[in-house]
């Protein structure tokens, strides 16, 4: 889905965002939801991707170089080394809302861990509620993006086993990686005590994975229903019953990502969570 923002009013648009049908809720979903809304930090970024997307020699620039660059590179990798396509999902107040809603996870003298963290664009806008930051990420290009910003990062494959993390971030993740549920079960075994989950995930629910030859994951995760509503509850009844993790507040927000000469910016639904392992 994407959204033009020369022939809709962005205040209306920004609203639509935000909103969930509550009567498709249960009575429990409804107390754990938190309602968001376009905030400052919003509504800059949708600016700069509107002034960017006016730069008429860069946006040459970047469509010769990625002709170019697919050949040889995947998507992720040349924007990356272009330095484009940054995405924005949570301002650091929204942020701050989810975890004060969920009442853990907010230990500021911690650590937070950012998985397939990109180019750390999304997570650094809250990363600072935190002491210390890392970051997990295969793109070559992208790693030397999070180093720049002060992430310390961490090995793909071993990062869970190495320490333990009060915030564990997964931000529009599990729809590109092949094994989820695997990387899910290794996030459990990361977070240390009183510590949380905090994902993303764009519904309706259609994975693709960049890395495999017929993009589909290995691993998929079992949501069900038509709803944005009903794909959420489907999703944390599965968090609960297979990975044991209780959803201890959640919301919606836009997945957002700057543009280009066609679109100044584009958008999907993002479902936000706070999740608390289960103990047993």
């Amino acid at each position: 889905m994407t959204y033009n923002f020369q022939q809709l009013r962005i205040p209306e648009v920004q609203e639509d965002w935000y909103r969930v049908d509550k009567s498709r809720l249960t009575e429990d979903l409804q107390q754990k939801f938190v309602q968001l809304q376009p905030d400052e930090e919003t509504k800059e970024f949708l600016t700069n991707s509107i002034d960017k997307s006016t730069w008429v020699w860069t946006q040459i620039w970047y469509l010769l170089a990625k002709a170019v660059l697919k050949h040889f590179w995947t998507i992720t990798d040349i924007n990356g080394w272009l330095g484009r396509g940054s995405m924005f999902v949570l301002s650091a107040a929204q942020a701050r809302s989810l975890l004060s809603a969920a009442k853990r996870g907010m230990n500021s003298t911690g650590a937070l861990v950012d998985v397939g963290a990109g180019d750390g664009e999304v997570s650094r806008r809250f990363a600072h509620l935190y002491t210390n930051k890392y970051a997990t990420e295969i793109s070559s290009c992208m790693r030397k993006a999070l180093s720049s910003k002060g992430y310390t990062l961490l090995d793909t494959e071993e990062w869970w086993r190495e320490q333990r993390f009060d915030c564990v971030c997964m931000l529009n993740l599990l729809d590109r990686c092949s094994k989820p549920r695997s990387m899910l079960r290794q996030a459990k075994a990361a977070i240390g005590p009183d510590g949380v989950l905090l994902l993303a995930l764009v519904l309706p629910y259609k994975p693709y994975v960049e890395v495999t030859t017929d993009h589909k994951p290995e691993e998929r995760l079992p949501i069900q229903g038509v709803s944005f509503e009903e794909q959420a509850a489907s999703f944390m009844q599965f968090m609960r019953d297979e990975i044991g993790f209780e959803a201890v507040a959640w919301s919606r927000a836009p997945y957002l990502c700057e543009g280009d000469f066609a679109q100044a910016y584009y958008w999907l639904d993002d479902s936000i969570y706070v999740f608390s392992p289960i103990r047993e």
